[in-house]
This record gives structure tokens, sequence and C-alpha cells, in this order.
């Protein structure tokens, strides 16, 4: 049987549950090099309302009021917790839901960069979206948005694996709105299940999200893959802690089952 050697030399048998290698945490994945990736996507659907009407969602307040929209608060609130896990700092942020041209866009970049910089650089990019000829149209369609952020997941991986190392990356997608596409989006979500990607819906102000729910009750024995989506309502937490809890929630066993 295997052993320990004690102080006195004499010797006691291991127990069983000394000898089976234990389940990491995801601290040990952090602490041993993990690196962790965030990418934002924002709903720019009609179903936000006019965003030039005081109380809709995309509304900018003027500068003096030091008052912030949904949007801005949810990036703020959200990002500031996961980017504190982003290895670079760098956030891809995408756009979903506008018409430019006579095309509806489902994953457009926000801002001039490829990659936002921080809170600050996401919020600065959200806002320059307004700038550009946008017009907010339907329908609410994330799936092509959850294709890019696993491409771009797994690109982060493989190039970390050439370092010996691993990465994972977290998709926070803001929407108010309600998905018509349920299955298609399921059957994404089953597919992209398959990288080092974790999703965070967060639902913006008080529409139905329904489908958000179902998308979150995913049964991996039933339906395959991994269970990698987690929703949650930002008007149901009135604190960032209370919010930083359930944001938090799912992502750390999602991540070892990925990889142990």
């Amino acid at each position: 049987p295997s052993v320990r050697e004690t102080s006195d030399c004499e010797y006691v048998p291991l127990s069983r549950q000394q000898r089976v290698k234990s389940r990491p945490e995801f601290i040990d994945y952090l602490t041993g090099g993990c690196q962790i990736s965030l990418a934002v996507a924002i709903d720019f659907t009609a179903s936000n309302g006019d965003p030039r009407e005081e109380g809709t969602p995309h509304y900018f307040y003027p500068p003096d009021s030091e008052q912030w929209n949904d949007y801005q608060k949810a990036i703020f609130a959200v990002g500031s917790i996961l980017e504190k896990y982003d290895s670079d700092g760098l956030v891809p942020t995408w756009g979903f839901g506008a018409k430019y041209g006579p095309k509806v866009r489902h994953c457009f970049q926000c801002g001039d960069e490829v990659e936002a910089k921080g809170v600050n650089g996401i919020m600065d990019a959200y806002r320059g979206v307004f700038s550009t000829q946008l017009i907010m149209s339907y329908p609410t369609d994330f799936t092509e948005v959850i294709r890019t952020a696993a491409s771009y997941a797994q690109h982060e991986q493989e190039v970390a694996e050439e370092e010996n190392d691993l990465s994972y990356t977290i998709l926070l997608i803001l929407t108010a709105g309600n998905i018509e596409n349920v299955q298609e989006t399921k059957q994404q979500l089953i597919e992209a299940s398959d990288t080092p990607l974790s999703i965070v819906i967060v639902g913006i102000g008080d529409n139905d999200f329904a489908s958000m729910e179902f998308l979150d009750e995913h049964q991996p024995e039933v339906e395959g893959g991994r269970d990698i989506t987690q929703f949650v309502r930002f008007n149901d937490y009135k604190s960032y802690n209370l919010l930083t809890e359930a944001v938090l929630d799912e992502i750390p066993n999602q991540l070892v089952e990925y990889f142990y």
C-alpha cells in the first residue's frame, strides 16, 4: 500500500482520498497562470426604444447630471468585476442588431480599435457607436456574436498553448430584448461549449426575458455539450456585491470542467 513517513519513522498507510488526485479549484488555474480574456457584446436593437428619449436604456444623460443609463451601469458594474481577471486588459467590444445601410449587422466592432482598453475603453467604444450612421433595428439575434466569441476563445487558447499556458474567455452579452431564434441559439451554445468559453447574459430593463432563462436552463446530460451560459437580470440586484456573486456564480465551475 502507499505509505507516508512520520516524524518518528513509523509508516502509516495513506487513505484512498489522499492517494487520489483531487479536482483542481478555480483559484488553482488562476495562480497557475491561466489567462482570462473578456469580450463584450452590446444590444443595439430597436427593442431598446428611442435613445433620444430620457429613461430608455440607451439614453445618455448630460455630463453634469452625473447619471448613467442602464447599459453604462451594467458595463461598469459587470465589466469592473470581470476585468480584474482579464490578463491584458484588452477587450473585444461588439455590437449587434443595428442597421448600417440596407443590412442589419448581427456582429460589428464598436469603437475604432479592435480591442478596447479596460472598462473606460468599453464605455468609450459603446458611446461612439451613436456617432455613426447606425439605425437600431430588429431582430435580437446573437448567434453570430456567440460564433465570433467561440472563435476568439479558441484562438486565444491556441496562442496560450504555444507558451504552455491556458486561456479561457468570458463573453458578456448586454441585451434588452428577447430572442426569437431560441433553438438556433441553443444549438450555437452547444457548439460553442467545445471551446474555452463562458457566456454571461445580462438582461437590461424590465422586458420579458423568458427565452434567456430558457438558454440558462441547459441540461448537458440530455442536450449534450457543457453548460456555459448564465443569465442575470440587472435590475434584480441592488448592490454591486450581489451582482458580483450572481455573475461569478457559475464561471469557476465551468472553467474547471472544461480543463479538468
